[in-house]
């Protein structure tokens, strides 16, 4: 029956040569993504892609072979065919945000070849081709189910691409199986062939839409690291001012139709310029670091917070009362004060002063104040926190914040109302 099948030993070697090259272009192709690419997985795949091309023509050149050796190559080559899929799905977890756990691949490459081994020693290389083909298809059935469950906004198509391929790359597996099981009796070298060029056809297919999924799903993961450098301070992580613009304008029309109050602080190390003077611009650096870690610490994940240049920083707390704001300001400055900071040759501590705005979510609706007046107010308030002494907090006297039991002492002192009820600051 074998001989009058269409698919044989030059159908498998045909479509070998052809898959070979798809493997090797993918695996430089990625290896050289995997190099530009903040990101574990890329050189992984570009790894396994290498792998699965070593394992295929070993396995595939000996698969007609009679001698121990031979048959010790091909059980070789099928393990290597494990490892490199069991490295597949392990990048794609670690490209997901999954912690590496390179242990249990090696478990199972190491079962797959004992077993194989132990079939081949009994004579039945069919049933170790057979097993084979089960943990293969497993493994891609595995490889779907991650790429289902740890799709992501702005990606789930491509997810989901990457699942239908594994599936296909399971089904060219689960039917080699088939194939090999229900052979029976007859020539196993001739239907291994048979069974081998059917799994290329299916794997040459999905293989190329495969590499095509995983080179735009690191495109997209460049651009977005990309866009993360263009919106943010390299020095401390914090967002930099065009960043700062781009969230402040949506959570602020969002805090409107929430009904949310919002309090902006703005964030000053005083006396910087004698730090860098006297200890050098690394110490600087070293502080200026130092304080954006202890906000990134402190704040909830809904704040934002942004460095707007030199040692200013701005904190938006959407959600926030004016009794709130007071008391996250003052926890700040208190523990910015009383932290030691190591500049390598000797442990500073600095100070920081805090100007606070506040804004209802009435004001907000009403269009009476908006994020960046609330960052002019809290500026305001943060020169009048310098010039009576530093190391203190100050809040601009809008309003919203006159009509809260906040003591008045805490007001920006020089803070004085115009007839529209808007607070204005008077310099001279």
């Amino acid at each position: 029956m074998i001989d009058s099948l269409v698919l044989g030993p030059p159908q498998y070697w045909g479509l070998t040569f052809v898959f070979s090259l798809l493997l090797l272009i993918a695996a430089v192709l990625l290896w050289v993504l995997g190099r530009l690419v903040d990101a574990p997985g890329p050189r992984l795949w570009g790894a396994a892609a290498v792998i699965v091309f070593a394992g295929m023509v070993l396995a595939g050149s000996q698969m007609q072979g009679t001698l121990p050796w031979q048959r010790g190559l091909y059980v070789l080559g099928d393990a290597l065919l494990v490892l490199g899929i069991g490295l597949i799905g392990e990048g794609l977890r670690r490209f997901c945000g999954r912690r590496p756990s390179l242990a249990w691949v090696a478990i199972l490459v190491a079962a797959q070849g004992a077993l194989g081994l132990a079939l081949e020693v009994t004579g039945q290389p069919l049933a170790n081709s057979v097993a084979t083909s089960v943990l293969i298809t497993g493994l891609w059935l595995w490889i779907a189910w991650i790429a289902i469950r740890h799709t992501r906004r702005g990606f789930h198509g491509l997810f989901v691409g990457l699942m239908l391929c594994a599936i296909v790359e399971a089904a060219g597996w689960a039917w080699r199986g088939g194939i090999l099981a229900a052979a029976g009796a007859g020539d196993p070298s001739a239907v291994i062939a048979y069974a081998n060029a059917v799994l290329v056809a299916f794997a040459f297919v999905s293989t190329g839409a495969l590499v095509l999924l995983y080179v735009l799903l690191v495109n997209f993961r460049l651009a977005e690291q990309l866009r993360a450098k263009a919106v943010r301070d390299p020095l401390t992580g914090a967002l930099n001012r065009r960043g700062f613009e781009e969230c402040t304008g949506r959570l602020a029309s969002l805090s409107a139709e929430l009904g949310q109050s919002v309090a902006v602080l703005m964030l000053d190390v005083d006396h910087f310029k004698q730090v860098n003077d006297e200890h050098g611009h690394h110490a600087g650096d070293l502080v200026l670091k130092a304080l954006a870690q202890l906000v990134q610490r402190a704040k909830r994940e809904t704040d934002v917070f942004a460095r707007l240049g030199g040692e200013e920083f701005c904190l938006v707390l959407p959600g926030t009362d004016v009794p709130g704001a007071r008391v996250f300001a003052d926890r700040l400055r208190r523990s910015f004060e009383t932290l030691e900071i190591d500049t390598g040759r000797s442990f500073l501590s600095c100070t920081m002063s805090v100007g606070v705005a506040y804004a209802s979510a009435t004001a907000l609706r009403q269009g009476q104040v908006d994020v960046l007046d609330l960052l002019h107010q809290a500026d305001e308030a943060l020169y009048e926190a310098k010039r009576a002494g530093r190391n203190r907090v100050r809040f601009y006297a809008s309003p919203d914040v006159v009509s809260s039991r906040l003591d008045s002492r805490l007001f920006a002192s020089s803070s004085v109302f115009d007839t529209m009820g808007n607070g204005t600051r008077s310099r001279g």
